[in-house]
């Protein structure tokens, strides 16, 4: 298939700029597309921006209506129940579409999440201004000729001049403002709060990595004693930590099936329920014959998985592997800080992390990480593993940058990928422009979420005459990005489309209605705070990547912040549990935020840079060129000092040498808060489980 170049004119073909003087005229050729009847006109109106807004918002209205018939027709409970894991519903109900957040219903994390959005959404409405300014700006350039659109309102209609510098060092003053509030309000230590204490830990306990494996119990305890001279610790409170990913689901499952157990016990006798392909199977399962359907009595079925469950988990717990972690517990914060003291002391006078004595060469002591435990609440007990090998790490690296460039390589330049994979054809019709423009997009925006396909912009192509790898077409498909992505993201969270996938599931393979029941009561869906702050800070990034260029986009995004916010707003109080997460997630955003804004001033200075051409050099000292090279650097260097503001207290070799910090002085201690609880076993996962069989024993 090849691309219908007569539907591509290019009204400056005729004129020759080999002999112009001046490069601001004639260097980005708009190419309009040829006028097609009403119905591929709408389709294709300005880069496909007008059709997703008028698209999805249909899309958004119908699925709503449908959803608030059903449950004023039928009242499903699962259409208006909060899956938080709990039999009895809670009662205290909010305004789901309201601009409070109460943090009691979305709890604490749910609430930082929401106020970064709208501090965010601050930072939006400038941009809406600004982008305001400059549309009014760029229409009334003269690159495009008499007939002025909205495709007239980019950068390539006026070319670079000093109002766009300004208006992306107002962006940077306005967001480090707002995520310095966020960070005061929240108590975020980022970069743009770097005095903020935020690091809570229990400094009645040491967290120390990077132990040998061969390293036992006794070993470490006899070593601290005589090598640091540690006190008020016991050998009952070294904890060391073990792989528990394999662990931890079966012990899950065995809860589980105790929680089917005790349904049944209340309920009275079922018959077991073969799941549909276990009748073709002549497998065996849980260690019992494959039984005909209501042969078997639940109760006895379910009291055999959970034996087959614990010989495994034992089997488990004897043969679980160090990973080379230990907790170590003192009387007082005094002695666990004298010995923290004394390992750092001794990592800063050991060279190259060569261990000269004997003992230091068994434990390399210079090798270890250490420092106060954060509350047991905060760690994650299956994800601590071994430390990768360097190898691994570098493989990962790797796959990483290959993955992250694929992805800007599909957003700067979907137009291109989509003409080399020869997908674009010359049909014009109205069912071919439905499939390619409406079907077609609508399909992907489902599958991909992230990477809004390029699809969208099927059917609208511009005749390129420059090497520039940002066009108008880009900045027509990343406003098409962001809509889908916003429209997508409420509709997948509002149908409750996850919860209806593992009901179907667990229908088909529930094998009694005790155990369907329990599964009913018991689900909990925690809000994905990981994927969401993705999604947040990725539309952030396309739209200082592109706005300052197509500032349509900044009313794009201001319109679709909006919408996300109301939207996970009444989301996190009508259908998610109180979720909670690392407060190391709170940081990241803050500090991706602040980085990409400095797209903005390098995209004008790419800019700049591909119409000069060739004579680049020679014009280095015009405005043009040296006001955005200016402020490119100010971010740079706005970066750089966030960057060591932030991480200051972790330099202490910097530090000395500015004679800032004394060797016997803690360099943690000032931005350390204590833990408020304490909780029995908060150190020993293994030792709460021991504890959990032996409470079952006992009832």
């Amino acid at each position: 298939m090849s691309v219908n170049t007569r539907l591509l004119s290019d009204p400056y073909s005729s004129l020759n700029t080999s002999q112009c003087n001046n490069q601001d005229v004639y260097d980005f050729n708009f190419v309009q597309v040829t006028s097609l009847a009403w119905f591929n006109k709408f389709l294709i109106w300005e880069g496909g921006i007008a059709f997703n807004v008028v698209y999805w918002s249909i899309v958004l209205l119908f699925s709503f209506a449908v959803i608030h018939f059903l449950r004023w027709k039928f009242r499903w409970r699962f259409l208006t129940r909060r899956f938080d894991g709990q039999v009895e519903p809670c009662t205290k109900r909010s305004s789901s579409w309201g601009l409070s957040i109460d943090e009691e219903l979305v709890g604490k994390d749910g609430a930082t999440y929401l106020w970064f959005q709208v501090r965010q959404m601050i930072a939006y409405t400038w941009i809406l201004m600004i982008s305001i300014v400059l549309i009014v700006v760029h229409r009334y350039g003269d690159k495009q000729g008499l007939v002025k659109t909205l495709n007239s309102t980019t950068l390539y209609n006026i070319g670079v001049n000093g109002i766009h510098c300004v208006f992306c060092l107002t962006v940077l003053v306005i967001l480090d403002r707002e995520m310095y509030k966020h960070g005061r309000h929240r108590g975020i230590r980022s970069f743009a709060s770097p005095s903020i204490a935020d690091r809570v830990c229990n400094r009645r306990w040491l967290m120390i990595g990077g132990l040998p494996r061969s390293v036992t119990v006794d070993s470490l305890f006899d070593y601290l004693k005589n090598r640091f001279d540690s006190k008020g610790i016991g050998r009952e409170n070294i904890h060391f930590v073990y792989d528990l990913n394999r662990l931890w689901p079966v012990k899950e499952n065995l809860k589980w099936l105790r929680e089917i157990k005790r349904t049944l016990l209340t309920t009275g006798p079922q018959q077991i329920q073969n799941r549909f392909w276990e009748c073709f199977s002549t497998k065996e399962a849980a260690g019992t014959d494959v039984r005909s359907p209501g042969s078997d009595d639940a109760l006895q079925f379910y009291s055999q998985m959970e034996k087959t469950l614990l010989a495994k988990r034992d089997d488990m717990m004897n043969n679980l592997k160090f990973v080379g972690l230990a907790f170590i517990g003192f009387d007082c914060p005094t002695e666990a800080k004298a010995t923290k003291s004394g390992v750092k002391r001794l990592q800063r006078s050991t060279w190259f992390g060569k261990d000269k004595e004997g003992g230091d060469r068994e434990f390399r002591p210079s090798m270890w990480t250490i420092g106060y435990a954060p509350p047991g609440s905060q760690i994650n007990w299956p994800k601590l593993q071994q430390r990768r090998p360097l190898w691994k790490k570098l493989a990962i690296s790797l796959a990483m940058m290959v993955i992250y460039f694929g992805y800007i390589a599909v957003m700067a330049a979907p137009g291109y990928i989509v003409q080399s994979f020869q997908l674009v054809g010359e049909g014009s019709d109205e069912i071919s422009l439905t499939w390619q423009l409406l079907i077609l997009p609508s399909l992907a925006s489902f599958f991909t979420r992230r990477l809004t396909d390029f699809v969208t912009k099927i059917g609208q192509y511009r005749h390129q005459t420059t090497l520039s790898s940002i066009e108008l077409e880009h900045g027509s498909f990343l406003s098409c990005a962001i809509i889908v992505n916003t429209a997508s993201g409420v509709l997948m969270n509002h149908a409750r489309l996850e919860f209806l996938i593992s009901y179907l599931l667990k229908w088909i393979t529930s094998q009694s209605e005790a155990e369907h029941a329990v599964w009913r009561q018991n689900y909990r869906l925690s809000f994905d705070f990981t994927s969401n702050y993705a999604e947040l800070t990725t539309n952030f990034g396309l739209t200082m990547l592109i706005f300052i260029i197509f500032p349509v986009l900044g009313v794009i995004s201001w319109i679709c912040s909006i919408v996300r916010f109301l939207s996970d707003r009444a989301a996190m109080m009508d259908m998610y549990a109180v979720s909670q997460t690392s407060p190391e997630l709170h940081r990241q955003p803050v500090n991706m935020a602040l980085t990409l804004v400095i797209f903005s001033p390098l995209v004008l200075l790419g800019y700049r840079i591909i119409q000069l051409g060739p004579n680049t050099v020679r014009h280095l000292v015009e405005s043009t060129f040296l006001a955005p090279l200016c402020v490119a650097i100010l971010y740079a260097l706005y970066l750089i000092h966030a960057f060591v503001r932030f991480h200051w207290p972790k330099f202490a070799l910097l530090r000395r040498l500015f004679g800032c910090i004394d060797d016997d002085v803690d360099d943690e201690e000032s931005d350390t808060v204590d833990s408020p609880s304490l909780i029995q076993h908060e150190y020993d996962p293994l030792a709460e489980i021991r504890k959990e069989e032996t409470s079952h024993m006992t009832v």
